[in-house]
């Protein structure tokens, strides 16, 4: 494919822009962000406060109210499911996110839909963005909101209300215009203001269409969370993500069928406003039903909640944990298990590599431990590393590799050209953006002679789905893969070798901390700073976790790891 003569700097244009909003209004989006934060944290808290059963009984309540027992029973079955499949906590962490989001689209898309219906010139100024904003593939919605806020729900929220706040702009003018002009006239004609006119003719009959642009708003924020979930926002978006990051099919439709069941509810609750069933005696049974179930809550003990470790250090701990890494999530949920142990709270937030190092920059993640260096990760640390701090490496055994069945008819890369037939052509690698990715796009292919087979990026979930299908059948195939992996366990595979070194030397894997961790947790800081582990026992802890274990809870199997390995786990903290 030729190249154009002269390239439009388009994205450095935008880029520009951004890192100019970011100087000069950053003040406001700070402002921004606690207030959203400050919404969500409350939401969130009022959702997950009480026990389960006593929000299953008011969303019940409420539906009951709205639409009737039907929807009642319905939401009922659909909560206690989520309950189960302990999806539970996730859930609510979403319901916040979509009302916070929600809401505010709305506060932004009923006005400007009136603006709009009101002003032939404004509309036509206001439909090309609302094209824009609808027609933008949503996960571009996450760059800006990452620099502009950093990690966490707050660019989750933003980044849904630009999705989402469209339909509510049209339909509230759709339903504008589409009111009787006699009935407008009429009014006039009887002396109303335009304002009057607005509030007691206009609106309440474009009610029914703005009510469907409500709905609109609040589906496709729920679909946005999800997406969300790759910049930290947590609840089930996190869930989603995290199961494709590990082809893990049992938590992707738990997960997805918990979204599913918060779309039904709120679908059909919204889809009632306006003709609902409510009535005075309807509300008050419902209120008694409320007071009744959060006074029952009450009388109920909560457990007793450690203490916090008594040495000093703060009692919490967050780990940024890359999706899809197995490596680092196997040793993150070993460090999990190890500070739990010792009284310390740990929570691991699964996202995207340049999430984390944003997170672990603006100090909302306090530790990293799969960071591979000099190759894989060094344009992050080249980025972020004068606002973080290395810990040191805990496995210096890393490499890139190419991998083939163990009966491949070739044993190196220079092999592989004269070959590609009996490989179908085809080189299964990873995420597109991956390390791996560039390494293999820049050197190998080039260096090889490798431009005639079909190099598919996906993700690694999808590389190993096609790596398991192949040895499955028996049939030929090479992926790109690395060292250490549970894989090579997993599969009777073998790397091919590089003569001409084209995917690098040997790489170790490094831990790294927000700057001010060293100052609240000195133990811990000293703890990761000694830690080693060798592939042997990190191939023995992700196959207990991948392999061997069929679940998504791997706090069990870890312990049971730990067990077995007590003497190497108790030298991580002596």
């Amino acid at each position: 494919m030729s190249e154009p003569f002269w390239r439009a700097p388009f994205g450095t244009w935008i880029e520009i822009a951004i890192d100019w909003i970011v100087q000069v209004f950053g003040g406001f989006f700070d402002v921004v962000r606690i207030v959203l934060e400050f919404f969500y944290d409350a939401l969130n808290t009022f959702f997950n406060w009480p026990p389960f059963w006593v929000m299953i009984i008011l969303i019940a309540a409420f539906a009951f109210m709205m639409k009737g027992w039907q929807l009642a029973v319905g939401s009922i079955i659909g909560l206690f499911f989520i309950y189960f499949v302990d999806q539970w906590g996730n859930a609510m962490s979403t319901l916040s996110l979509v009302l916070v989001a929600s809401v505010l689209a709305l506060i932004i898309a009923i006005p400007v839909g009136i603006w709009a219906a009101k002003s032939a010139r404004a509309s036509s100024v206001i439909r090309p963005v609302l094209d824009f904003l609808q027609t933008m593939p949503a996960m571009v919605y996450l760059i800006p909101a990452l620099i502009l806020f950093g990690v966490g729900p707050v660019p989750g929220i933003f980044a849904t209300v630009l999705f989402a706040v469209a339909p509510g702009v049209r339909m509230t003018e759709l339903g504008i215009r589409g009111v009787d002009k006699e009935m407008v006239e009429a009014g006039y004609a009887f002396g109303a203001t335009p304002g009057r006119i607005l509030r007691q003719v206009q609106l309440p009959l474009a009610m029914p269409s703005i009510m469907a642009g409500v709905n609109q708003v609040i589906m496709l924020s729920l679909s946005m969370v999800v997406i969300a979930g790759l910049v930290g926002a947590g609840g089930l978006g996190q869930q989603v993500t995290s199961s494709l990051g590990t082809a893990d099919v049992a938590l992707g439709f738990e997960a997805g069928m918990s979204v599913v069941i918060l779309a039904m509810i709120l679908d059909r609750i919204t889809g009632s406003i306006g003709k609902s069933r409510f009535s005075g005696l309807w509300g008050k049974i419902v209120a008694i039903a409320v007071i009744v179930a959060v006074v029952v809550a009450n009388l109920i003990p909560s457990p007793a909640e450690g203490s916090g470790p008594d040495n000093g250090d703060e009692a919490e701990v967050t780990i940024g944990v890359f999706t899809g890494w197995p490596e680092g999530e196997a040793v993150s949920e070993l460090w999990k298990a190890i500070l739990e142990e010792k009284g310390y709270t740990v929570n691991l937030e699964y996202v995207d590599a340049v999430a984390g190092y944003i997170g672990l920059s603006q100090g909302r993640y306090d530790l990293l431990l799969d960071t591979w260096l000099p190759i894989t990760h060094a344009e992050y640390i080249e980025e972020y590393g004068d606002q973080i701090t290395e810990l040191g490496a805990w496995n210096d055994e890393a490499v890139l590799t190419f991998a083939v069945n163990a009966d491949a008819p070739i044993d190196s890369i220079d092999e592989l050209a004269d070959k590609a037939d009996e490989f179908g052509n085809t080189i299964y690698g990873i995420e597109p953006g991956a390390g791996l990715t560039a390494a293999t796009q820049d050197n190998v292919i080039p260096t090889y002679g490798l431009e005639g087979m079909e190099y598919i990026t996906s993700s690694t979930p999808a590389m190993l789905a096609e790596l398991d299908s192949a040895m499955s059948s028996g049939e030929n195939i090479v992926v790109t893969l690395w060292r250490p992996h549970w894989a090579y366990d997993e599969y009777d595979i073998k790397d091919l070798e590089d003569p001409e070194g084209t995917l690098g030397e040997t790489e170790s894997i490094y831990s790294f901390s927000s700057q001010e961790f060293g100052d609240t947790h000195p133990n811990v800081t000293q703890w990761i700073t000694d830690f080693k582990m060798d592939s042997e026992t990190l191939y023995s802890l992700e196959n207990a976790m991948f392999n061997e274990y069929d679940g998504n809870d791997y706090g069990p199997i870890v312990e049971e790891w730990i067990s077995e390995n007590q003497d190497y786990v108790n030298g991580l903290t002596e």
